[in-house]
């Protein structure tokens, strides 16, 4: 049996999954990671997080050796391939030691990063790159890092997925859909910004070649073979970014194809055959694992933890038997229209008039609370609501730079799992959805660009054909228009809670 071994750092956590030709996970391994938190005492709502990068490569590594350890009598690897948390970057010296080390939530370059607005200008910057603002990409931890730092010890920039294939092959390369996380990388031209490293005087010798996502660099080392268990010699192939990946493994490559990644946070994106700048300059532009295709971005931000953190607050615990309970208060709630709403977690995305200071909670009737005190399950379902709204907001954002409505949309992550938040995002944006099967689309979109690298497949076609599969949900009849009228108040609220503060 051919198999492809996928290796994936997500925010909250490291897995390894290995999947057959036809894309079932033949066996997997997951451990948590776990950061250093500061903050900043000039900018107390900015966070730094450090990523120890000897307890990262060892919980992959231990996560490979389990998973393996678990195949089946007779697997035969074809390849590994590596996805990744995008904006998470290291940085090494000429002996390949770790100078500095940050998953996507670090924000310590926050004053780097409006330094370089005024140099460059924020409007350049999202021309060329893409994205706006810098405060949490790597070209301004770079500058950060030099301005604290010796910066002349940097000899390598590697976003971290591109750092795993530099652990497991010892080939430097990048590949578009991450380094366009960079901001340091020309989404158009799908090349390092030669603008952009001049005008901020960075060696371009720092960066790697940049290759196709599902290349193949080289064979994995001994010394990886002995820290991960994956045979030495096996073909490493170059991963790419997680959403854009885990789009791949829902399906979602041809042009006009829309997904929605519902995890720690939920990214909607929508596949485009160039690169379409978002005039007004909030939507980010990226480039997809797909050769000649983009994305174009708008996002929903926290959702997942969101959820997390209200389970934990209600039953004491968030474990999977937690969300099965969750989804029965849920499905058991009374049927009544019901009157909370819910305003944290979720948000219409908006970097630039950002409020770290606005006012978020659940909203009631209060008068009418001592005698119609809303459940668990009514709680809940407001929340799903509130996701439900927010990706909605999403697309509308979407639909209007690329002047064209989204019939489907393809969701995948854990929380699309749902039977309850499918049915509500269905129902709020009135159109169909398409929810994947496979939980980790991610490393299943990885899998499918290291089978067609080995040969499993013709074609990018072919393997999409054969590995992804996803279940459709459909709007309830007779509930559209009651939420639309939901979503409307919903948007006046956020409307005013964006300008609040407290």
């Amino acid at each position: 049996m051919d198999c492809v071994v996928t290796l994936d750092a997500g925010t909250g956590s490291g897995r390894c999954v290995v999947f057959d030709a036809a894309g079932g996970p033949l066996a997997s391994a997951q451990e948590p990671f776990h950061y250093r938190r500061f903050t900043n005492p000039d900018v107390p709502f900015v966070r730094g997080f450090d990523l120890d990068p000897r307890a990262f490569w060892g919980a992959l590594a231990r996560c490979a050796r389990t998973a393996l350890a678990a195949l089946p009598p007779g697997a035969r690897i074809r390849g590994v391939i590596a996805t990744s948390q995008r904006e998470g970057c290291v940085f090494l010296d000429a002996a390949d030691e770790v100078l500095y080390a940050g998953p996507n939530l670090d924000a310590r370059a926050f004053a780097e990063g409006m330094e370089i607005e005024q140099r460059i200008g924020a409007e350049r910057l999202h021309q060329v790159t893409g994205h706006a603002p810098p405060y949490i990409f790597p070209v301004a931890r770079y500058a950060w890092y030099r301005k604290y730092h010796d910066g002349a010890r940097v000899s390598r920039l590697f976003m971290l997925n591109d750092w795993i294939t530099y652990r497991l092959s010892g080939v430097a390369v990048a590949e578009p859909s991450n380094a366009g996380e960079s901001m340091l990388y020309d989404v158009a031209r799908r090349e390092w910004s030669a603008e952009i490293l001049e005008t901020l005087d960075i060696p371009p010798g720092i960066l790697p070649e940049v290759r196709p996502a599902g290349t193949c660099v080289g064979g994995v080392t001994a010394g990886a073979a002995a820290e991960t268990g994956i045979p030495a010699g096996t073909p490493v192939f170059v991963g790419g970014a997680d959403t854009e990946s885990a789009l791949l493994g829902s399906g979602v490559y041809e042009p006009g194809a829309t997904g929605a990644v519902l995890g720690t946070t939920s990214p909607v994106q929508t596949v485009i055959d160039h690169p379409l700048i978002d005039p007004r300059g909030n939507l980010w532009t990226s480039c997809h694992v797909v050769p000649d295709r983009w994305v174009l971005e708008s996002n929903a931000g926290d959702t997942g933890d969101s959820y997390r953190w209200l389970l934990e607050l209600m039953y004491g615990t968030a474990d999977a038997s937690t969300y099965a309970v969750a989804e029965d208060a849920m499905r058991n709630r009374d049927s009544a229209p019901s009157q909370v709403y819910c305003h944290f977690g979720p948000v219409i995305f908006n970097l630039r008039e950002l409020n770290p200071l606005k006012p978020a909670g659940m909203l009631f009737r209060f008068p009418l609370l001592h005698v119609d005190r809303p459940l668990r399950g009514e709680v809940l379902h407001a929340f799903f609501e509130n996701v439900a709204f927010a990706i909605r907001g999403n697309c509308e954002q979407i639909a209007a730079v690329t002047g064209r409505p989204i019939p489907v949309l393809t969701v995948s992550g854990g929380m699309a799992q749902s039977p309850t938040l499918a049915r509500l995002l269905a129902t709020v944006l009135r159109a169909p959805l398409a929810v994947a099967t496979v939980v980790e689309t991610a490393s299943l979109g990885c899998a499918i660009l290291a089978a067609v690298g080995a040969g499993l497949h013709a074609g990018l076609g072919d393997a999409v054909a054969a590995m992804s599969r996803r279940r459709p949900v459909d709007p309830v009849a007779g509930e559209t228009s009651e939420y639309d009228d939901r979503y409307h108040r919903w948007r006046e609220v956020y409307g005013k809670l964006t300008a609040w503060m407290l």
